[in-house]
């Protein structure tokens, strides 16, 4: 408790009332008006005791004090029951102060007084409440804090075994061969590759999401599709009620980027069955961009490449106005291992972390020399 008081007016009057054995008489400051004004702008959890005769005299003061009041909890003002000049002042600033909770003439009766007593224990409660709370929610946050840190310490350690256990798929189907790279970035969610065969073709799958629960989910029902026989129309139906249901939980929806090819293996030609953020770069064709429904046909020694929405942020944000195509196009002779370890290469070497700024994945098809094509 703080007395505002150069007079020594209003300590001697609550002591006279026993008001010294309550708790919140122990730890009271008494200021003069030049101190009180010199306070900080801060808030505070306390309650301010007034002599109004002590700013009366100190005009100068009064624009500095009603500053500092406004940090306080609430106000209360006392004056000498027969200075009627100090009680037309309280009367008259008591409009301008949206702080004062009470103002008494001293002395006054025992009704008052008990009123008064009441009245501070109870503020005095409040106050003692909110430190508690305040001391709680303070360690509260250092637990959080630590919980945080083991939390990103955890991401970390499971973001370096997903990019180890993610597989690298170097597989030749009917005249194709199929490869892809992976690395792992602090953002959130993930990416996902992954190829199925059916008996006559053979269907890519690039997720991208900022969602750990959608990407969770979407590898879920991949699962299940895949061993009921993949159907690409089914499966897109139930991938989108999954991550829809997910996102609409959420005050910020989460990015998702899915691309699915279909690759007839009798005609060898690529079909979209989804739009994408997701860039293609073929050689020798250029680029070419997912849309849904659009198809083209694989040449033989044709290479094409597959860059995730993930790989492109990256990109972007490493080498800001560089076109990927031609920073490629001289590396495209080798073999298509030697091109994916490249492209990591390049982003890796602008990032001083262990990890990118988001997952990142490459996919390459090459169609083989001797590959077979419906004549």
């Amino acid at each position: 408790m703080i007395i505002l008081d150069e007079r020594n007016f209003v300590r001697p009057a609550l002591e006279s009332k026993d008001f010294a054995f309550y708790d919140f008489f122990e730890e009271l400051t008494i200021l003069d008006a030049a101190a009180f004004s010199g306070l900080g702008l801060t808030r505070r959890t306390d309650v301010l005791l007034i002599d109004a005769r002590t700013l009366m005299v100190k005009r100068d003061k009064l624009d500095a004090f009603r500053a500092v009041l406004n940090t306080f909890l609430g106000a209360i003002f006392f004056y000498d029951a027969t200075d009627e000049e100090a009680r037309l002042w309280v009367e008259a600033e008591a409009p301008l102060l949206s702080k004062i909770i009470g103002g008494h003439g001293l002395p006054m009766p025992p009704l008052n007084w008990t009123i008064l007593s009441n009245q501070l224990q109870f503020l005095w409660g409040l106050l003692e409440d909110q430190r508690k709370l305040q001391k709680h929610m303070a360690q509260l946050s250092l637990e959080l804090d630590q919980v945080l840190q083991n939390a990103e310490e955890e991401m970390h350690r499971a973001k370096h075994l997903h990019a180890a256990l993610v597989p690298r798929r170097t597989e030749e189907i009917r005249g194709i061969q199929f490869q892809n790279r992976y690395a792992a970035g602090n953002g959130g969610g993930g990416e996902l590759y992954d190829l199925i065969q059916t008996s006559t073709k053979v269907y890519q799958i690039l997720l991208s999401s900022q969602s750990y629960l959608i990407s969770s989910a979407v590898i879920g029902v991949l699962a299940q599709h895949k061993e009921r026989g993949f159907d690409p129309g089914k499966f897109l139906v139930d991938f989108r009620a999954e991550a829809e249901t997910i996102n609409s939980t959420r005050k910020t929806r989460a990015e998702v980027d899915l691309l699915l090819t279909e690759i007839d293996l009798a005609s060898q030609t690529l079909t979209f069955l989804t739009d994408s953020k997701a860039e293609l770069l073929s050689f020798p064709k250029g680029p070419v961009r997912p849309v849904r429904g659009q198809s083209f046909r694989l040449e033989k020694a044709e290479k094409v490449i597959v860059f995730s929405s993930g790989f492109l942020f990256n990109w972007k944000e490493a080498y800001p106005g560089k076109v990927l195509a031609t920073v490629i196009e001289g590396h495209m002779h080798l073999p298509a291992t030697e091109i994916l370890a490249e492209l990591f290469i390049a982003l890796k070497e602008t990032s001083g972390a262990g990890f990118l700024k988001r997952d990142a994945t490459v996919a390459l098809m090459e169609v083989t020399r001797h590959g077979i094509h419906k004549v």
